[in-house]
Parts: structure tokens; sequence; C-alpha cells
């Protein structure tokens, strides 16, 4: 009898996922050209149009030095707030304004730099995951809502939520051990390098991430789109309207777990709460993560409590938006196209949210980290 080892069976199983998705392309080729046709069409519409500036403007801030006196500025209250180095405040600034993949970037800078450790790196990659104002303002409100009001509220929500779970991460991570003074900085200016060339070089980064994106999307749609003709969407759908979950999130969950914008764009399209939209922004889904994990590269990163977190953020920034909308006693008037998107959660809906919580629990618990590469795959095929 032949034993393999854990690396052989591991190869083996990856031989295998790979002939069985060579398969499904060539026996869907319709739907594999229509999925990649429609990651394409939301690159168009909604990532480049709001998410490549803000890209231009994050990397600019970053190469010019602007960054560095923004950071050194807010350096005080951010250090007290996350209990971060003062070197970090920037980074943690402009993942909030550039979009998911700027704070990873600028973590990976700022761990390069040896300005922050290993550990602090882990620990704002727990909450520098947010969905900036131009793809949630623009992408999502102005662009797929049709109402900027909504972006802003949904944009708000993932604010206050990452703000909140950023102290929560500082105080784990620095749990019985006191915070060291803050360094004085005022003695070492900034180094602002050249505006033009930090200009140039910020147009090359901005138009490789949005390159990179474009092509996470396209691949992600295309394997929703495939996997819909096999029925395993329509299976969960149902399982999960089994447990009593409202259909429009048993409905969209495979989809708010892949890939973000298309989830955006689905839901708007549908009908469905406006707080929902915010979960699927605040999780990010495997798409980003995929691409977080890839910019990290070797820095460490314990999967299983950066999902925990994730699914915390979907949770809290749903919650924040749903209360939002309750508050102002009103469906928030916001249409995607000739839909109304209502703000209003029914019992089933609430039951729903938590059921979807727990499953999304039981996600991350199926994921294991590769340590080679530093990307989750399935423990089973």
């Amino acid at each position: 009898m032949i034993k393999l080892s854990r690396s052989s069976a591991g190869s083996a199983a990856l031989v295998i996922s790979t002939a069985l998705a060579a398969v499904l392309l060539l026996s869907f080729p319709e739907e594999t050209a229509g999925g990649i046709s429609r990651g394409l069409m939301y690159s168009a519409q909604m990532l480049i149009p709001s998410l490549f500036p803000f890209m231009l403007l994050s990397s600019f801030m970053i190469r010019s030095g602007a960054a560095d006196i923004l950071g050194r500025a807010l350096s005080f209250v951010f250090s007290r707030l996350f209990r971060l180095p003062p070197a970090a405040s920037a980074a943690v600034i402009l993942s909030f304004i550039g979009g998911y993949p700027v704070g990873a970037g600028c973590v990976r800078t700022l761990c390069d730099r040896k300005a922050i450790s290993s550990v602090q790196a882990e620990q704002m990659m727990m909450f520098c995951v947010c969905s900036g104002p131009a793809f949630l303002i623009t992408g999502v409100g102005t662009l797929l809502l049709h109402s900027t009001e909504a972006g802003v509220i949904i944009y708000a929500s993932q604010v206050i939520s990452g703000l909140i779970l950023g102290v929560i991460s500082g105080r784990i991570y620095n749990r019985g051990t006191k915070r060291q003074p803050d360094k004085d900085l005022r003695g070492s200016p900034p180094q602002v390098n050249d505006p033009a060339d930090a200009f140039i070089m910020s147009c090359r980064d901005a138009s490789w991430s949005i390159i990179g994106l474009t092509a996470m999307v396209s691949v992600f749609t295309m394997l929703i789109s495939v996997l819909s003709e096999t029925g395993i969407p329509g299976l969960i759908a149902e399982f999960l309207k089994l447990l009593g979950v409202d259909a429009c999130i048993a409905e969209h969950a495979l989809l708010i777990a892949a890939e973000v914008t298309g989830a955006c764009h689905e839901i708007a399209e549908g009908g469905c709460p406006l707080w929902l939209i915010s979960a699927a922004a605040g999780f990010g889904g495997l798409c980003v993560h995929f691409q977080i994990f890839s910019i990290l590269g070797d820095i460490k990163l314990r999967k299983s409590r950066f999902f925990l977190f994730r699914t915390g953020n979907a949770f809290l920034s749903s919650v924040i938006v749903y209360i939002v909308c309750r508050l102002r006693h009103q469906t928030a008037g916001v249409f995607a196209g000739s839909l109304e998107v209502k703000a209003e959660l029914s019992s089933v809906s609430a039951v729903g949210a938590v059921v979807l919580v727990l499953m999304s629990a039981v996600f991350v618990m199926s994921l294991k980290a590769d340590p080679q590469n530093g990307v989750s795959v399935r423990k089973r095929r």
C-alpha cells in the first residue's frame, strides 16, 4: 500500500482541482465568456472610474512624502487610539481613503522600511481593509444606486466599523504590554520627493493595481457564472432558505463571499436591503482577500483571525446602516434602475443575518493557510 505524504496529497489535490476546472471551462464555454464579459463590464463601469483617481492620489501621497506629513500631524491621536507607532498613522488614513488594496500596500511598505514589526503589520490588517469612498460613494452610490446619499451612508458605516475594530485589535495585540512612549518626530522632517517623479510613478502604480483588480474581478465573475450552471449556488441558496435565511440574502450569499463588485451590482438590481450592500462591502469577498494576501507576501497573517474580523466588519457595518435608515423612518429612497432598494429589516431577515454570520464563521474554520504562498485554501475539495 502506497502512503502519500501530506505534501504529495496536496499536490495531487491541486492537479485534480486544476483538471476539474479545465473540464468545467471547456464544458461551459458560453458561460465562461459571459462571466469574463460581465467582469470587464463591472470594471469599466464601476472600478476604473471610481478607484483609479483615488489609487493615483494615494500612491502620490506616499511617494511624494505628503502622507508622512499628514501622519505626523495625527500620530498623537492614532498612536493612542490603535496603539500603533506614529509611522503607521498615514497608512491607517490611506487605507480608509484609497480602498481595499491600499492598506495592504501601505503595510507592506512600512514593513520593508522596518517602520513596524510583523506583529503590528498583522494588527493593522485586522482593520486597514476598507472599501474607499471612490467605490462606495461614486461607484455604488452615484453610478449604481443613483443616490450619492446612499453611498455616503454605506461608506460612513465602513469607517465607523473599521475604527471600532481598530480599537479592539489594538487591545488584543497589546494585551498585558505597556504602551511605548511616542518618539518625537519633529526633529527629523519627512523626506519630500520630486513631485513630477512621484506623479509618474504613481500613475504606473495605479495602472498596475487597476489591471490586477480587473483581472481578479473577471476571474471570480467567470467562476460564479460557470458554477451557476452546475446548480451549486442554487443548492446553497435553498439550504440557507431552509435555515430561515431571507431569500435575498440566500440568493446572493455565494457572490458576497466571492466578489464584492458583482455582489453589490446584483444586490442593487435585486432590490435587496441597503444594509446587505454594506455587509458585502464590509466583508470584501475572497477576490479582494487573495489580492491582499498576494501584496503582503511573506508577512505573517493568521487567516482565521483575518476572516473573523472581516465577518465582524460585515456585521457591524450592516447594523450601522440599518440603524441609520430606521432612524430616518423611511425606506431610504434609493433606486437601482427602477427597483427600490429598501432599508427595512423584517424578523425573517434578522434571523437570516445571524445565520449568515454563523455560516461565514463555519466557512472561515474550513480554511487553512498555505505556509509557502500565504493563500487560504479549502481543507477539502
